[in-house]
């Protein structure tokens, strides 16, 4: 296989991992698609609630993963940070979820770099920092510009802090330009480094979950568009990322050759659940608390999960690297 791959080829590297970004982006510009409820029910449920799902297959679908002590460290301890967070902080619980869903975004973005960079020893800091640098930025300046227009997702939650109630909107205004112009330069300075360091796969990997953030938190004024193309450059390449781990490492053979059925299983039951939510926890309304904790479980865990399975020092990840 050629190196630098995620998977067999440069067509299909980039279906799995890019292609529907663009189309979603392509069709968010053409079409008046934000307004469809069919299209905000597979965007919202199906990918971003249904997805977090799917790591369970890895760690508690596998009898030699569900015996290791980690998996029920990181379900149990997601499930009383949750409880504890909602208990004592019920105000700002959904801010917690919020930022904590923003950072294992882009530790994802990060990921997937990393992963075009296999066998790359040159410039390894410049990628990471610069990588967060190009993501992080948008994402703080996105604090310092007006509410958002237009939208389906409510204030509070697409934007949990809003300056504009602390500091004057002219000083706000004038730090977010001076943001942008730093922005822009180190932008250029990184790639102008990237291609000098010659990983050209790398780079347009990193250029390309640049652009989702730039775009999300700096251009766009529909709150919709920016949380839409965040799901499916995230949900979609982690479809195809677990199938094809699944199907490398399960103990079990069934899961192996039919690992794209059980995602999308997976996937619809998450949905399911993340649909009915509220009506769940307003049938347990006086234990708010402990519905939340549970329901929010899946999620916490899965970004913990994530940050194991994926690590280098993780047997399985090596197995899933030596078929890239």
């Amino acid at each position: 296989m050629e190196k630098n791959l995620i998977f067999s080829s440069r067509i299909e590297d980039f279906a799995k991992i890019f292609l529907a970004t663009f189309l979603v982006f392509f069709f968010m510009m053409m079409t008046d698609v934000m307004t469809s409820t069919a299209f905000l029910l597979v965007t919202i449920y199906f990918l971003d609630g249904g997805h977090v799902y799917s790591t369970l297959l890895e760690v508690l679908g596998d009898p030699e993963e569900v015996r290791k002590k980690y998996v029920w460290i990181v379900l149990l301890g997601s499930f009383f940070l949750n409880f504890f967070v909602h208990l004592i902080f019920t105000d700002y619980f959904f801010y917690y979820i919020f930022y904590f869903t923003i950072y294992h975004n882009m530790r994802q973005g990060l990921g997937v770099t990393f992963l075009y960079r296999i066998g790359e020893k040159r410039a390894v800091f410049v990628v990471k920092w610069g990588y967060y640098f190009l993501t992080m930025l948008p994402f703080i300046l996105f604090h310092m510009k007006p509410q958002m227009t237009e939208g389906k997702l409510g204030e509070a939650i697409i934007k949990p802090i809003d300056l504009y109630q602390v500091f004057s909107a002219q000083s706000l205004e004038s730090a977010f330009k001076a943001g942008v112009i730093l922005y822009i330069v180190g932008a250029v300075l990184i790639g102008a480094y990237l291609i000098y360091k010659k990983n050209a796969r790398g780079f347009l990997s990193m250029l390309f979950f640049m652009a989702v953030y730039a775009y999300a938190f700096l251009i766009s004024t529909n709150e919709m568009k920016s949380y839409a193309l965040l799901i499916f450059s995230h949900a979609i390449p982690y479809y195809f990322l677990m199938e094809k781990r699944l199907g490398v490492t399960h103990k079990l053979n069934f899961m192996q050759r039919y690992a794209w059925l059980f995602l999308l299983v997976i996937f619809a039951i998450g949905g399911v659940i993340d649909y009915y939510q509220t009506d769940i926890v307003d049938l347990m309304e006086p234990f708010d608390s402990l519905a939340w904790a549970l329901l929010t479980t899946p999620l916490i865990s899965h970004f913990i999960y994530d940050a194991i399975i994926w690590k280098r020092g993780n047997e399985r990840f090596h197995a899933f690297v030596t078929h890239t």
